[in-house]
């Protein structure tokens, strides 16, 4: 049996990913390629559509690795929907995670659904041998965000900051075939820096849907109070704060570098690419005086072009490094 008519129509819908529940998404006996295909060619317009600065720094990647990654992305955007796009109780939202996690196990025995992400990421996910503890982890992040007002302790953000972004990083190096454990770990540095600069970023969003990311400790350490949230002031204290989780965010940057030649060369430009142009808002979030009430930090399409051509050089010069490396190898074999 191919994919069933249901399926095909959702290709045309890009933010059906916001409304099919995974209760709503069927088994399939088997795919048709031609299906296959529409399932990625979705997932990377979604991937181009509200991934712009991931899109943007994917450029150099091989098509299938791109395609791939669309995959993941979107996989991950459904996933991420929970918190705030689905109009649900928490303990409907629960089952539906439960159910979620229990697809992720199918995807990885090769069961295939009715729908273009489950279908695009269940081909990744086994093509690439993506661990299930992985998904498994994020799915379990989405339930810490659904059920949460605020973080207590920097050990909690942590925690946090693994499940819903480190995770995602993980994933990643598998599709690159990069999966040395201490390569791993500086991908979790990279999406801790990446989640701590959205929280920094969107701190006001945030308060407005009920949730405060910098943990409890950390404000009681610099007197900052929920008052100032609610007021929206920017007061010396909160300023300071915002400066010590700045410095945090870069140190993990700094830590994740080390692993980032262990990347193919393409790789390594599409993650140097994607870190610094994430990294330069909080740049924006100094320039505009910590102000994260009064506007959302975002760096300008013109210094996302600047920081790419940078990144280029980098990548011309290791990509012929990488091309001689494998030639060496190639002649000692024969």
């Amino acid at each position: 049996m191919g994919c069933p008519k249901r399926c095909v129509q959702v290709f045309s819908d890009y933010k059906a990913h916001l409304t099919v529940l995974p209760s709503q998404i069927e088994i399939i006996e088997e795919i048709e390629q031609d299906n296959l295909e529409h399932a990625y060619d979705y997932s990377l317009n979604l991937f181009k559509l509200h991934a712009k600065s991931f899109y943007f720094a994917s450029r150099y990647l091989e098509e299938k690795e791109r395609r791939a990654f669309a995959a993941l992305y979107g996989f991950c955007r459904l996933a991420d929907d929970f918190v705030d796009e689905i109009n649900l109780e928490i303990s409907e939202i629960d089952k539906e995670l439960d159910i979620l996690k229990d697809m992720t196990s199918g995807l990885a025995k090769g069961k295939t659904y009715n729908h273009p992400l489950f279908l695009a990421f269940g081909d990744t996910m086994i093509r690439y041998k993506i661990p299930v503890r992985y998904l498994h982890e994020l799915i379990e992040g989405v339930r810490m965000d659904v059920n949460l007002d605020e973080i207590k302790t920097e050990k909690e953000l942590e925690k946090y900051c693994y499940h819903v972004a480190s995770t995602v990083g993980l994933m990643m190096c598998h599709i690159w075939g990069s999966t040395r454990r201490d390569t791993l770990e500086r991908a979790a540095d990279l999406g801790h820096a990446l989640q701590l600069t959205n929280i920094l970023r969107d701190v006001a969003e945030d308060y407005d849907n009920g949730r405060i990311y910098i943990p409890l400790e950390t404000r009681e350490l610099f007197r900052v109070t929920a008052n100032e949230f609610e007021l929206r002031e920017v007061r010396p204290n909160f300023q300071r704060l915002i400066e010590h989780e700045i410095h945090r965010a870069r140190t993990l940057y700094a830590r994740s570098e080390v692993g980032i030649p262990d990347l193919p060369p393409a790789g390594q430009f599409t993650v140097k690419v994607a870190s610094r142009v994430y990294a330069s808002i909080m740049s924006e979030i100094e320039k505009m005086d910590y102000q994260v009430f009064k506007k959302r930090a975002i760096v300008p399409k013109w210094k996302k072009i600047w920081i790419a051509y940078r990144v280029r050089s980098e990548y011309l010069r290791e990509k012929k490094a990488y091309e001689r490396k494998m030639a060496d190898g190639i002649r000692q074999i024969a």
